[in-house]
This record gives C-alpha cells, structure tokens and sequence, in this order.
C-alpha cells in the first residue's frame, strides 16, 4: 500500500494516483484516495470525461467496490464514456482495415503508429484506450501516391495545400485526410523539428506485426512508440496543449518497458537523432506530474547520467507547465530550449513555417 501524503492533491494528481493504485492492484490505496478529504468526485469525473480515460477508468473500477463511491449518474457517465469509447475503436478497426485494403492495391507498405497496438499492447484490449484518429506511416516517396489510395477509403485531405518535402518551409510531418468514417494521419517522419533528425529506415527495420482478431497490421516497435508518444508530448507543450490521456500513456509503457530496454542503448540513439533532451524533459516531467519517481528504476539510473539536460526537475515546475493555458508563451519559450537548435533557429523557423501550418491545419 502506498503511504499516502497531507497536501491537498489538485484533481489531475488525484486522477493519476488512483489509476496508478489500480494497475498496480492496489484497491485499499484508491478506497483511500477516494475516501480522503478534499477529494471531489464531481471534478474527478468532469476530469476523466474531458481527458477521454472516463472509458478507461470504468473498465478499472467497473467490478471492485471502488463503485460505491460515486453515485448513480456519474457512473452512468463513465459507462457511457466506455460504450462511446467503444464504439468509436470498432469504427476506427474497419477504417484500418479499409486503409490497409486501398494501400495494398496500390502496393504502398505502411505502418500504424501508436492508436490500437498502443492499446491492444500496453492496455491490455483495443477497447481500453480512446483514440480520436489512426496514424500510420508510409516511405517520403509513397506519400503523395498514398493519398490518393485512401480516397478510395472515403478520406479526402483537409487542405488542398501543395506536398514538398523539399520545401524548408513546409514542415509538416504528416498529412491529415478524413471522411465520413474518420480521420487518418499519414506519416512521413515522427516529427518535422529543426536539427532532429529521426531515421526512417530504422522505424521500418524495428516494425512489427501484431493481430486483431483475424487481421494481421505491421507497427512501428515498442521502443519507437515510447519515441513517438514522447515526442508528441513534447511539441504538444509548446502550445499547451498536452492532454493527460497522453501523459498517462506515457505511464503505461514505461511500467512495461522498464525491466527490459536498454536505456543507455535508447538514449545513445536518441542523441544521435538529436532528440535526447527533448525525450528526457518528457520523461522527467511525467513522472514528476504522476509522481512516479521511484516507479521506474532502471529508468531512473540511466536519466541520471544525463541531469545536465533536465530543465524541468521538480514537481512544482511539472504542475505550473501542466496548468499553463493555451498557447502561453512561457511553455513555447522551454519547448525552444529542449530542441538541439538555437533558440533563434527555432524561432525563425516557426515564423517561417505559420502559413503552411495554418493553411494545412486550419
């Protein structure tokens, strides 16, 4: 049982604590959490709905005596959470499906990235996670012909903005198209940042296979969805809009994946991509927001080498970052200095790049 702390606990750590209590099997640590003062069922749920875990949480809690904690209609809310969560995962499989259909016919190979291995692998069922999209990825040279074939999928790109990868000024690392069924995301590189380098070929050469019932996708390696989540996490907080669903997944596949990577193996191939500091600050504020610094070990030991990089280092700097809002400069400004280029690089670089952003995302 984890002894548990006086200080108020604000709604985010009450929400992480107890699921971390849960998946570690720990019943009589969440009782208490839900049971202790100051813990606000209401804002609890209002949390988990606006972070997409609602769905998650009811599968936790749905047959423990953890349920007679909440009343009648908040768990009406978490189950509905689950169906909708449900229901949407079960549209997105016959969406892949159909995207795996139209790319083979062209003869495109692909990658998934993330979405249902991330759930299926590290969740323990596709219903377990929500995923608001599909992300795959497909070689630069197949990109263009790739959007052509999911048209026959239903999915038409958002933007009729102009493809060249060789354009400075593009940046953009994956094309969005959608359709009645959904949105899909499709690759080129993890993630377009200056002087990051992320080598495709060695995504393509670690991929893997893994089954949903009878078919059968292709998927990036464990260790290169930790890089991708990471990643993701990072440009996210330039603008603020982090999301503690993605945080938590963060959790997820460290507690699996600690016992048996090769840290000084990972960062050595991080640093020589360029991604290292960015990759550790992610690190380091997650853990310092869930409070799991003694969950992951090894972790820990390898991380340690590199404290010269760190420049979110305690659980006070990890809550101020989280509770910043939308597009607040500070976080823009720590994401600039995470980044293997000069401050100025990156900021050139950003003012450069707005049109194509905004037009390709508007």
């Amino acid at each position: 049982m984890t002894m548990l702390s006086n200080r108020p606990r604000p709604t985010h750590r009450l929400v992480t604590d107890i699921l971390r209590s849960l998946v570690q099997d720990d019943i009589e640590t969440a009782s208490e959490l839900l049971a202790s003062e100051g813990a606000d069922i209401e804002e609890l749920c209002a949390l988990l709905n606006k972070s997409k875990l609602s769905g998650y949480f009811h599968t936790l809690i749905s047959n423990t005596a953890l349920t007679g904690y909440f009343a009648a209609g908040q768990l009406a809310k978490l189950e509905a959470g689950y169906q909708r969560q449900v229901e949407k995962n079960k549209n997105s499989l016959k969406l892949l499906g159909d995207i795996q259909n139209q790319l083979g016919k062209a003869s495109i190979p692909f990658l998934t990235m993330k979405g249902f291995y991330l759930a299926q692998h590290f969740f323990g069922d596709v219903r377990n996670r929500f995923m608001w999209d599909i992300d795959i990825l497909v070689r630069p040279e197949d990109l263009e012909a790739a959007i052509v074939a999911v048209a026959g999928a239903g999915l038409q790109p958002t933007s009729d903005i102009t493809i060249d990868l060789r354009n400075p000024f593009w940046r953009i690392h994956a094309v969005e198209v959608r359709g009645e069924t959904g949105k899909l995301d499709i690759h080129h590189t993890i993630r377009n940042l200056p002087k990051i380098t992320f080598d495709n070929d060695r995504l393509w050469n670690n991929s893997q296979e893994f089954t949903i019932g009878r078919e059968r996708f292709a998927t990036i390696s464990d260790t290169d969805t930790l890089l991708m989540a990471s990643v993701g996490i990072g440009t996210d907080l330039q603008t603020s809009h982090h999301n503690l669903r993605k945080i938590w997944d963060i959790y997820m596949m460290l507690r699996q994946l600690d016992a048996t990577t090769d840290w000084d193996d990972y960062f050595a191939t991080r640093n020589a991509e360029g991604s290292l500091k960015l990759v550790i600050n992610v690190f380091s504020f997650c853990i310092l927001l869930l409070g799991a610094e003694r969950d992951f070990p090894r972790l820990g030991r390898a991380v340690s080498l590199y404290s010269h990089m760190i420049l979110i280092n305690s659980e006070q700097q990890a809550e101020e970052i989280f509770a910043r809002g939308r597009q607040h400069i500070a976080n823009r400004i720590l994401f600039s200095r995470l980044l293997p280029a000069p401050a100025l690089h990156y900021w050139l670089g950003w003012l450069l790049t707005a049109p194509a952003r905004v037009w390709h995302y508007r």
